[in-house]
């Protein structure tokens, strides 16, 4: 077996130009990354894996100075140029990083290639790493079916083509403690930050002839604080960066036709006419008729159904699960086998342990998911988010969400206290009913690590569910947000205030309106429109599943693996509320993907 480390590199880069070959101690900074790399024993080859434009043309004498092998292929397409130079080499298994973190770690590329002998993966991570520090290791055959499943030349932020197919087995080495990833710090050079970064370290740490370790620059970071801060800004700037770079674009290998509703009430005759007006018109309806509505309206045109088995030999090419929360696990149980994708009402399931079971469920089906957050794709949110990552206002520092409105008013047409969000066996109560907040809160602050909870108790409803609620989460990130949610306020009232560091943004859903201000500016009108389709969000959001399932996307920001960080929230916010106790979240590598 050949094994090749692949330095991917190019020298188009506009906000430090010529990065790599910037002079750190009489040497370009690729130079020092070769050098760490040649302590490897487990490598082969090292070859600087670079483009055909003209402008990368240095990099061959780099590698010639340096004594490596250079290949040059496709300007844009990463993953194809890295499957060219491993075939070019005869390589059966790779290892790779791009050429601007100098101080990947040679100790760690050998333990990828031990792994990978141990485990045949097909993709090996070190995520867990200080950012800069790690590699990947993947096999050449795994990456060859990878290059024939993507539709996108724009691959320079490949990782997910590997990880939301579900068909490759990716691996996370485990690292030392002592090694392990630290909030704030980069190791990247991407900015002048970035290169002001390195020379110190260099200037204290570099000896020629001599290669200082991992261990070397973290206890120099422990020791000097202060230099950790020099380039801290610029992780929110990569951060958005890397997130717009890195959604995946697969080929759609088949068409949804035939779709399956299990639960037909108000949100479940909702998802029929917006799947009819996608165009796909065959759908069969299980039906238990326990609810409110015993017969469906003659326009929506299904086919229904009274048992699990016709509704399979209906031969569905998707499920969408509307019924009450209680039974969604149980639902899953029954059609995950028979189908490509499940899209599932929130909350996912009544408590994360549930969710765990359904998500071991639908990666031994390799089933696509998705969660129905459907205020993730309301104007609203993505203009916060647009805010977020297209102005320098700093990292959040604070969330606070208000979401009431009087219960009886829900559904006038029936009896508030049958609903099932009105009932505690069908998974009722505001924390999870009203999960939206929460599950905001998370997209945007980042992972929860504790959480505050209080029930008040009101009579004036007469349930034995929460209809008053209040927690406050802390996020590994420092964020802290406030959600209040209730069944009480007359009339309906849904807003919010994001804090940064440097601006606000504060929306209000009945307004249909969102404004902010930048710590320089005068407050101004993000985005409102009083003729807002209300409907709009949850149409989007089964184009997205819809999309999502013809490509074969098992992992994506909206799958039920995703969701489950929203209940494990609300579990702790119930044993909060009860002990009277802030409960802190276990560690949970699962947030990441």
């Amino acid at each position: 077996m050949k094994i090749g480390f692949l330095i991917i590199g190019r020298l188009k880069s506009t906000r430090l130009p010529k990065k790599i070959l910037l002079d750190i101690h009489g040497k370009p900074v690729i130079s020092h990354m070769i050098q760490r790399l040649k302590l490897s024993t487990k490598i082969d080859t090292i070859i600087l894996c670079t483009s055909i434009n003209p402008q990368d043309k240095p990099l061959e004498k780099i590698a010639k100075d340096n004594d490596i092998e250079c290949f040059l292929g496709d300007p844009d397409d990463v993953l194809l140029r890295m499957l060219n130079a491993a075939e070019k080499f005869n390589l059966d298994y790779i290892l790779t990083i791009t050429a601007d973190c100098p101080f990947v770690d040679p100790f760690y590329a050998d333990k990828i290639v031990e792994k990978y002998l141990e485990t045949n993966a097909d993709l090996i991570r070190q995520f867990d790493l200080p950012h800069g520090s790690f590699s990947y290791g993947m096999k050449v055959e795994a990456l060859k079916k990878v290059v024939q499943m993507k539709d996108s030349s724009e691959t320079e932020v490949w990782g997910h083509y590997f990880t939301d197919t579900g068909i490759f087995n990716v691996i996370d080495l485990d690292v030392e403690d002592q090694h392990h990833f630290r909030p704030g710090l980069r190791m990247t050079l991407d900015y002048p930050e970035d290169f002001q970064f390195f020379k110190k370290i260099f200037d204290a740490l570099y000896k020629e002839n001599e290669v200082f370790t991992l261990s070397n620059i973290l206890t120099l970071l422990d020791n000097n604080p202060e230099i950790i801060q020099i380039n801290k800004n610029c992780g929110q700037k990569f951060k958005k960066r890397f997130i717009s770079q890195s959604e995946p674009k697969l080929k759609r290998n088949f068409k949804v036709e035939t779709v399956l509703i299990m639960g037909s009430g108000s949100i479940g005759q909702r998802h029929i006419r917006n799947l009819q007006q996608l165009g796909i018109g065959r759908i069969i309806a299980l039906r238990s008729k326990k609810g409110h509505y015993k017969d469906l309206p003659k326009e929506l045109n299904v086919i229904e159904v009274d048992n699990l088995q016709d509704a399979i030999k209906n031969n569905p090419d998707i499920a969408i699960i509307a019924n009450p929360t209680s039974l969604h696990l149980d639902s899953v149980k029954q059609i995950a086998g028979h189908v490509k994708g499940i899209f599932i009402e929130k909350p996912l399931s009544i408590s994360s342990d549930e969710c765990d079971e359904i998500v071991e469920i639908l990666n031994q089906h390799k089933v696509v998911s998705f969660v129905g957050h459907n205020l993730m794709f309301h104007p609203i949110v993505k203009n916060i988010m647009k805010f977020y990552d297209e102005n320098d206002i700093g990292e959040i520092i604070n969330i606070q969400c208000q979401v009431g409105q009087w219960l009886p008013d829900w559904h006038p047409y029936e009896d508030y206290k049958n609903a099932y969000y009105a009932r505690k066996d069908l998974g009722g109560g505001v924390a999870l009913t009203l999960i939206h907040e929460i599950h905001l809160a998370i997209e945007l602050a980042g992972k929860p690590l504790s959480v505050v909870g209080e029930i008040s108790e009101y009579e004036k409803l007469n349930l034995d569910v929460d209809i008053c609620s209040d927690l406050m989460i802390k996020h590994q990130a420092g964020a802290v947000s406030q959600i209040h949610l209730d069944y009480l306020q007359q009339p309906a009232h849904r807003s919010g205030l994001v804090t940064f560091e440097k601006g606000w943004a504060s929306y209000d859903f009945s307004k249909n309106e969102l404004v902010g201000q930048k710590s320089d500016e005068k407050i101004k009108v993000i985005w409102s429109d009083e003729k807002h389709d209300t409907n709009q969000p949850y149409i989007d959001q089964l184009k997205e599943f819809i999309g999502f399932v013809e490509e074969g996307r098992v992992r994506h920001k909206y799958s039920a693996l995703a969701s489950i960080e929203s209940l494990k929230v609300v579990d702790a916010f119930f044993e909060s509320s009860l002990s009277d106790k802030k409960i802190h979240l276990t560690d949970d590598s699962r947030f990441t993907f």
